[in-house]
Parts: C-alpha cells; sequence; structure tokens
C-alpha cells in the first residue's frame, strides 16, 4: 500500500506524467475527486498512455484510463478516435471522467458506481462481483494517495 503511494506521488510530482494537470481539470470539470481519477488510472494502466489491454471478448481497452473499444463507435460520433484516446492523455483521461459520471449519474457516487467503471451494469452476482473487486482495488489506492498527500502537507509544515 505505502508502496504504492510513493510510486503514485513521485510520477504525479516529477513530470514524467505530463498529463498530471489534466486529473484535475477533468476531475473539476466532471465533479470528481482528481485523486479517485488517478486510482484508477494507477490500477488500469499504471499511468501509461500509450497502454492497450486485450480481453477475452475480443474486445480491447486503450490508453492511460483504458477507455474500451465497446465505445468507439458512440465516441467517433462526436469525433473521437481511438487514435486520439492513445495519443492525448487528456482526452483519454477527460473520457474516463465522462465515463466514471455517467455511471455516478446511474447509481449515484458510489463505490459501486466505481466498479461500473470497469464491470459494467449487467445485474448479475458475477458482474456485482467485479465491480466489488474493482472498487476495492481502486478504494485502496484512493486512500493510499490522499494519506500520502496527507503525510506530505504535514512533514511540509513542520
Amino acid at each position: 500500500m505505502k508502496r504504492i503511494a510513493v510510486t503514485l506521488l513521485s510520477l504525479l510530482f516529477s513530470g514524467i506524467l505530463n498529463a498530471a494537470d489534466c486529473f484535475d481539470l477533468a476531475g473539476k470539470d466532471y465533479k470528481i475527486d482528481p485523486d479517485l481519477l488517478r486510482a484508477i488510472a494507477w490500477n488500469e494502466s499504471r499511468f501509461n498512455s500509450g497502454a492497450v489491454g486485450k480481453n477475452r471478448d475480443k474486445s480491447i481497452d486503450v490508453g492511460v484510463m483504458q477507455i474500451n473499444s465497446q465505445h468507439f463507435s458512440k465516441l467517433g460520433a462526436v469525433g473521437i478516435t481511438k487514435e486520439h484516446l492513445l495519443n492525448d492523455a487528456c482526452m483519454n483521461i477527460y473520457t474516463g471522467a465522462y465515463f466514471l459520471a455517467q455511471a455516478f449519474n446511474t447509481w449515484g457516487v458510489n463505490w459501486k458506481s466505481v466498479g461500473a467503471y470497469n464491470a459494467g451494469f449487467r445485474q448479475s452476482e458475477k458482474q456485482a462481483q467485479r465491480r466489488y473487486l474493482y472498487a476495492s482495488r481502486i478504494e485502496s489506492t484512493y486512500r493510499a494517495i490522499k494519506n500520502s498527500k496527507n503525510a506530505m502537507q504535514t512533514q511540509s509544515v513542520k
């Protein structure tokens, strides 16, 4: 847990992750805690904007927020392509924030909705379990980020 937080913070504050400000901007625009978006990005891609994940159902997930290819046609209708999502980390972060906001609009602002970001909304025991496991990982990372920030603030005051 502590190692995750240290790694996250070093990436965020070292300039390696050029899109760090995009988490703050997307969070502000979608009224989502930017650290929650960071926690999702860390778990999805370890902040790798060029990440491509292949799924058992033959779909793929792309970019820092691992946007699933099931959304490509809908996104294409507004001019967002797979290439945009892979080459523009900010667009990818904003797109992920949009889908998380949709989950919050559907089920409210809660961990179940965070789980839906990854496992969708299908009502089955298997999907409910997948949502729970995913949300648990995100919550753990989110709390590590918050704890590390609090520790850094406390140290800087001393």
